[in-house]
């Protein structure tokens, strides 16, 4: 108990002076007769929110009142208001009901808050771009500053910033010495005054040279915040509100007032999320986004039936009042109570606070709203060697916002923001979808094929494209996409579109590759999808809008791999080399410069096998004691991986092609399945046996095998570096 009611007082001792300065901040635009009133609206803020704050707590040590950013948004929709045809009268605006408009504002915006809070919507609202908060942030201190300067020049009595063109006799200098000095105070609290809060010793520094001035030359300074309006704690805005909203043209100001509404809600749950999200490390805690958004939206419709300021969550009061003991919802009420004290109590002395000394407290508060990123991307375009497109492009969009709110409103800069974020990642996106262009000599299958089929398909490789595919393929991809294949050569026969690498796919992506396949049907260019499955993932999408109608199903492949093989094998068919009739062994690469003698020898050796397709040649875990040959037909080598649900094929063996070398010359198991592939299979096997009695018994024959052996591992490997280069 006493922790939190040590740590309300220290929050109180914070909130007052910032209270006080927002307060001239809001009803800037009511002119200085009203400064009085803007003063007691903010420290109320701080009232109802520390109440409210403890009733419904969103966190440990939670606290609630008036804020930079939701009171240059009230201060906006104040000024907008002031400015309505609808509300002059021949004295000027009736400000009694701009303030009930305006109250009505904030009271939507509370009830929208807490809708946000039911619906679960703080998840989700803090999904806003950086930029554009980076942009808000600085443009609410540019609009503080600006704000600030009248009172900082001593202009009271109804002059503006405006007089100044026709001359400066309105000035008064010292007051700007006077808010100077507040700034340099609390620049150098942390090192000449520790013990006591830098916002409390710049307004102390700022009062005494305020009125030693004034004692010495009366009359060189600005005006006092002025005597404050007597309180009775009565709701009589909400009676307001409540006659207002009898009347019969109630719905044109809603329609007005509406908008703004939702501004300030949606400012307001940022900001508050933000804040929480700031201190809950400093106080070991973790917010509840959705009571937090629900605690803001009762304590702002509450503040709007009494005439305060919005109040939402603050990262300066619950900080302090945690360091100062407070650690349940009892310290933000006793938060609220002192602020209602001080307002009771302290009501001469804040009367007598200069308005200069006030403006230098809001202008430090402007200078620590600066975002501390734009600073920092700022510096960066002074390092070599980094990307300033990237760092323009975000600065841009941060100008635009806050120039938007400096010269527009807070509706146009919330909407150029987003507009800007959503083009400036269209822009990113929008570049080529293609990683990498490919062809069959960089990039070809991992079939082991003879000699002579490598032989037909090298010179003919390059009539095999490939392109890598990546990210995503929507609108703004789709017709650089469409202009990457018009450009391929003209010798290309087979195009690959690998979408390894592919997230997404919209409606457009899939309308040009209709278009692709199209086109390339005029050219005579095949294209096949790799990484694409009938039925699953990019498969089913592209069935469900019709692309199979154009690009057939028979040519969508699992892997890049199984599409290479497949175009491989259609450029050998020209040769008839899947056709050609079964090998002999003396055939084969690896009895290459064989003599009759010794093939008689081999021939001995030899065992023949017929399998048709499907059969298992071998497992994974099998004793590795024979090499196989192939005569007729293919051999498939696959592996089981752990986690997938089926096999990954490793290669496709043809005729002429050896395999199963490898576990028998190192005396190991098997370590992947092979199965046959096609309707006649036909192998022969040599086991590990009748090769060491061939190196025994003929030591040339065996050394000429070896060779041959070598050799053929050797070309195996050269693919195998090839496919390894080719998906770097």
């Amino acid at each position: 108990m006493l922790g939190d009611l040590w740590g309300g007082a220290v929050a109180a001792l914070i909130a007052i002076p910032q209270a006080m300065a927002l307060g001239l901040l809001a009803f800037a635009a009511l002119g200085p007769s009203w400064a009085a009133v803007g003063v007691v609206a903010a420290m109320l803020a701080s009232v109802v929110g520390g109440v409210v704050a403890g009733v419904i707590p969103a966190g440990n040590c939670h606290m609630m009142g008036a804020r930079t950013s939701v009171t240059v948004v009230f201060a906006g929709i104040l000024s907008t208001l002031v400015t309505h045809p609808l509300l002059q009268t021949p004295q000027g605006p009736d400000v009694p009901q701009v303030l009930t408009l305006a109250f009505i504002a904030l009271f939507l915006s509370g009830l929208i808050q807490a809708g946000f809070g039911l619906l679960g919507v703080g998840r989700t609202i803090k999904f806003v771009p950086y930029p554009v908060i980076a942009g808000f942030m600085n443009g609410i201190a540019i609009l503080m500053f600006i704000s600030q300067l009248p009172p900082t020049l001593g202009l009271e009595g109804g002059h503006t910033l405006q007089d100044l063109w026709h001359g400066t006799a309105a000035v008064k200098p010292a007051s700007l010495l006077v808010c100077i000095a507040v700034v340099a105070a609390i620049f150098a609290a942390p090192r000449i005054a520790r013990r006591i809060p830098t916002l409390v010793f710049g307004l102390i520094i700022g009062i005494v040279m305020h009125y030693s001035i004034a004692w010495f030359a009366p009359g060189a300074v600005g005006g006092e915040v002025g005597e404050l309006p007597a309180i009775d704690f009565a709701p009589h805005e909400l009676i307001a509100m409540a006659r207002l909203t009898l009347r019969d043209d109630i719905y044109i100001w809603f329609a007005l007032l509406l908008p703004s509404a939702l501004l300030l809600a949606a400012v307001a749950s940022l900001d508050g999320l933000l804040a929480a999200v700031v201190t809950d490390p400093v106080t070991h805690g973790r917010h509840n986004s959705s009571r937090l958004l629900t605690s803001q939206g009762a304590a702002n419709a509450v503040a709007a039936a009494f005439g305060a300021l919005p109040a939402i969550s603050s990262t300066h009061t619950r900080v302090a009042s945690y360091l100062a003991g407070g650690r349940t919802p009892r310290c933000a009420v006793f938060h609220g109570l002192f602020m209602l004290a001080s307002l009771v109590t302290l009501a001469t002395l804040i009367a007598r606070v200069p308005t200069a000394a006030l403006a230098g407290v809001i202008i430090y508060t402007a200078w620590t709203l600066v975002d501390r990123w734009t600073r920092d991307l700022i510096r960066r375009l002074k390092v070599v060697d980094i990307d300033r497109g990237e760092i323009l492009l975000n600065l841009a969009v941060v100008i635009a916002v806050a120039l938007s709110l400096v010269l527009l409103n807070i509706m146009a800069a919330f909407a150029i923001g987003i507009v800007s974020t959503v083009m400036l990642l269209l822009f990113k996106l929008s570049g080529s979808p293609v990683r990498r262009a490919l062809d069959g000599t960089v990039r070809s299958s991992l079939k082991i094929r003879a000699p002579e089929a490598r032989a037909v398909l090298r010179p003919q490789a390059r009539q095999i494209r490939i392109l890598e595919l990546e990210g995503i393929i929507f609108f703004g991809t789709a017709d650089s996409l469409q202009s990457e294949v018009e450009n391929l050569p003209h010798d290309a026969r087979y195009l690959i579109l690998d979408f390894r690498h592919v997230t997404e796919i919209d409606a457009s992506g899939a309308r040009a590759l209709e278009t692709i396949g199209q086109t390339a049907g005029r050219r005579n260019l095949r294209v096949l999808l790799s990484h694409v499955r009938p039925g699953e993932g990019h498969g089913s999408y592209l069935q469900a809008l019709g692309v199979d109608a154009v690009m057939t199903k028979e040519h969508w492949f699992s892997d890049l791999d199984r599409a290479l093989e497949w175009t491989e094998d259609r450029l050998l068919e020209r040769a008839r080399f899947e056709d050609a009739p079964e090998l002999q062994p003396r055939e084969m690469a690896v009895f290459d410069g064989f003599d009759a003698a010794e093939m008689a020898i081999i021939e001995t050796l030899l065992q023949r096998q017929e399998l048709v397709n499907g059969d298992v040649i071998f497992r994974e875990g099998d004793a590795g004691d024979r090499m196989y040959l192939i005569a007729r037909g293919a051999v498939s080598i696959k592996v089981q991986i752990a986690g997938e649900s089926r096999a990954r094929r490793l290669a496709t063996f043809v005729p002429g092609v050896f395999f199963g070398e490898m576990a028998m010359l190192e005396g190991e198991r098997r370590s992947a399945d092979a199965f046959a592939k096609g309707e006649r299979v036909t192998l022969y096997s040599i086991d590990a046996e009748a090769l060491v009695r061939i190196g025994h018994d003929h030591p040339q024959l065996g050394a000429k095998l070896y060779r041959n052996l070598g050799r053929e591992l050797a070309a195996r490997l050269r693919i195998t570096s090839g496919a390894l280069r080719a998906l770097e």
